[in-house]
């Protein structure tokens, strides 16, 4: 009975998510040249698939909101440092010109990357932002590709301290991804704006197999007692998820917050391969969402359940994987 359930749910839900979201498993096809799953995801890119069609956890609004993430993030972990918000406003021709004789980047609150750095004193000219910015308040962002939690969020700009070290490097990202609360694998980046190093790290900081192919992974990262307290913080921020990204960074002993993280790649990243993407697959339970963890009955607890058996699937697969000769 459950295998002509699970075979009928599956193309019940397949064809409402071609027939309501066709640009989006078009556009997954397309990059990855993978028919997707949406129904019954297994991979890392599906299961963020899986998020754009079905997840609607309004609690991403908020944490989506670059500004409100703030207050979020601190309330979670007291002991956290953000970077100091010079202004803010609703229109990059409300910034106020003294704003770029001191180093800044100029952002917006419902964006991914659009992000103007101020090197130095008046590097930028107020024009300069207001032509970068003015063509992106036309549209949402996210919303062709499914990143629906930033249609929650009321555009604003705002101006940032930048944070550059005396070699003139910004600070290492730390980008640490979290399963039900409990951090698998961290994403470091150095040097993001010069030679650009990747290093894929444990909880316990030392390395995994992934590695990115445009990026270098020969940078041998120092770290002090600072560092492990990342992946403790991370998971503060993170109960309460079935998966989030928590992007903090280092600064003159103190660590800082710099955004959640619910689309990482959009779910179209070429670089979830290796041993890393079977722990991810078993790791991530869709049972947690919001869309399943109170169905306690019906076709959404059904649902669960057999979903719950892939889970268990993807745990055997890697057992396998793992003790292999």
């Amino acid at each position: 009975m459950d295998s002509l359930f699970r075979s009928g749910l599956c193309v019940v839900l397949n064809l409402y998510a071609w027939f309501r979201f066709p640009h989006l498993l078009t556009r997954y096809w397309r990059t990855l040249r993978q028919f997707p799953n949406p129904a019954f995801p297994r991979s890392f890119n599906e299961k963020l698939l899986w998020r754009k069609i079905f997840d609607r956890d309004q609690r991403f609004g908020a944490m989506t909101d670059k500004l409100a993430a703030r207050d979020i993030a601190k309330a979670a972990a007291p002991e956290l440092t953000m970077p100091r918000v010079m202004w803010a406003g609703d229109r990059p021709e409300d910034l106020p010109p003294d704003i770029l004789t001191r180093p800044c980047v100029i952002k917006t609150n419902r964006g991914s990357g659009w992000n103007l750095f101020n090197w130095s004193a008046n590097h930028l000219s107020k024009a300069d932002v207001i032509d970068y910015f003015r063509p992106k308040m036309r549209f949402v962002y996210g919303h062709r590709i499914g990143e629906w939690s930033y249609a929650l969020v009321r555009q604003k700009f705002y101006a940032e301290e930048l944070f550059v070290d005396p070699s003139g490097r910004v600070p290492d990202d730390f980008n640490i991804h979290t399963f039900g609360g409990r951090v698998l694998t961290i994403s470091m980046i150095h040097d993001r704006f010069g030679d650009r190093n990747h290093i894929s790290l444990h909880r316990d900081l030392s390395r995994t197999d992934t590695v990115w192919e445009e990026y270098s992974s020969s940078y041998e990262p120092q770290f002090g007692s600072l560092h492990h307290k990342l992946a403790d913080i991370a998971e503060r921020l993170a109960t309460g998820f079935d998966y989030v990204r928590v992007d903090l960074f280092c600064h003159n002993d103190r660590i800082y917050f710099r955004e959640f993280t619910f689309f990482p790649g959009s779910g179209l990243s070429i670089r979830n391969v290796g041993e890393t993407e079977l722990t991810r697959n078993a790791w991530w339970d869709l049972s947690r969402s919001s869309y399943l963890a109170n169905a306690e009955t019906g076709w959404k607890h059904t649902y669960r359940r057999l979903l719950d058996r892939d889970l268990a699937t993807a745990a055997e697969t890697l057992s396998r994987f793992q003790d292999r000769p």
